[in-house]
């Protein structure tokens, strides 16, 4: 089995602690930016266990929103995780439609090959439905490629 077909296993409650740190800074009309935090072993299902929103600066201006995690934040994340424990999945909002922008595309929190990110519509306003959000796969020989409905509902395993 190809490392990108890996199930996630999603802890119980990870989709709405995900939303609930997303949906604050939303209420204020900037997108926001969280990672998923779990093991990732070789030709093992990927086990997503925690959510966790690392210091961010968000952009408001007539153009448009934008986010971004400066280094000295990601450096402090990366020195924080627990021994056996990575970033598996990035998770960030857009102001309404939910699509893997180019912007998107050469923000690269996360850049191995399966990496996931995964862009939720309209701030996060709602509660947290992976089937309404734009999720991507990374894939080094033909970048972000969004996944099908079917994809998402057999790969992301939720109690």
């Amino acid at each position: 089995m190809m490392e990108q077909s890996l199930p996630f296993y999603l802890a119980k409650g990870l989709l709405e602690r995900t939303q609930q740190l997303l949906s604050g800074p939303g209420r204020e009309g900037y997108e926001a930016v969280v990672v998923w935090i779990g093991r990732r072993e070789p030709g093992e299902p990927i086990e997503a266990l925690m959510a966790v929103r690392p210091g961010q600066i968000a952009y408001r201006a007539a153009e448009g929103c934008a986010v971004e995690i400066p280094p000295d934040a990601l450096t402090e994340l990366i020195a924080a995780l627990p021994a056996g424990l990575s970033v598996v999945a990035r998770i960030h909002t857009h102001p309404t439609e939910a699509y893997h922008s180019p912007v998107d595309d050469t923000n690269m929190l996360i850049s191995h090959e399966g990496a996931i990110s995964i862009v939720v519509p309209n701030f996060a306003r709602a509660p947290l439905d992976l089937l309404a959000c734009s999720v991507n796969e990374l894939h080094h020989d033909r970048g972000w490629v969004e996944l099908s409905h079917r994809e998402v509902t057999e790969r992301f395993i939720a109690p």
